[in-house]
């Protein structure tokens, strides 16, 4: 990915249209820190992958990655997600996922953005990756560096993190019309997100994210 589209993915929130999709769970996955159903929160690593979070909380078994609630406005209104990376006691590689069912996207791949709202309280100190995936499979999954993109966010601030679909279908090869999970974020270094919202928003008219 080239430079300037990298910047395009962290400047996008300026020209991005924000739409309202109350209820909807095509549209919109997590709100004020709550995944709205049927999405669900799950975390894992090489001991045990799909470990609920229930409540709000939840843990990789020995705990390398932890999820817990905050506060921005109101108690519980957004999730913390922390990895606290390589050691003798845990898993090196974590992640979280956000699945549930299986949506088509097809029709509005070069028209959506996922945005992610987020607070960064601990860059990544190994590489980190997020990605899609179809099908429920690994095999059927596209991911790009998160490294880059959190590299010219701020740090203790709120902000938001906007991905055009088809970044994620450079090659040609997602399946947008069978989309199972909105999102994996992984690494196996250290790394510290806070995440208030989940959903779509529409790209500016003339804009093709990634597309060429």
């Amino acid at each position: 990915m080239t430079k300037s589209a990298l910047l395009f993915l962290v400047v996008a929130l300026n020209f991005i249209t924000f739409n309202s999709h109350a209820d909807n769970s095509l549209t919109n996955y997590i709100e004020s820190g709550k995944p709205l159903s049927p999405w669900k929160l799950t975390v894992g690593n090489a001991f045990a992958w799909g470990e609920p979070v229930t409540e709000q909380k939840g843990k990789t078994q020995r705990g390398n990655l932890t999820v817990s609630p905050s506060k921005r406005y109101a108690d519980n209104d957004t999730l913390i997600f922390k990895w606290r990376g390589r050691n003798s006691k845990s898993a090196w590689f974590s992640n979280v996922t956000l699945n549930g069912r299986k949506i088509d996207l097809s029709s509005i791949e070069d028209k959506a953005a996922l945005n992610i709202e987020l607070k960064i309280h601990r860059k990544p100190t190994s590489i980190a990756k997020i990605a899609m995936r179809c099908n429920w499979s690994n095999k059927c999954e596209n991911d790009m560096p998160l490294n880059p993109l959190l590299d010219q966010l701020p740090t203790s601030e709120w902000t938001a993190l906007v991905l055009p679909l088809n970044c994620f279908n450079q090659n040609g090869k997602f399946d947008f019309a069978n989309l199972t999970d909105i999102f994996a974020i992984s690494t196996q270094g250290k790394m510290e997100l806070e995440i208030a919202n989940v959903n779509l928003v529409s790209l500016p008219a003339g804009n093709k994210g990634c597309k060429k």
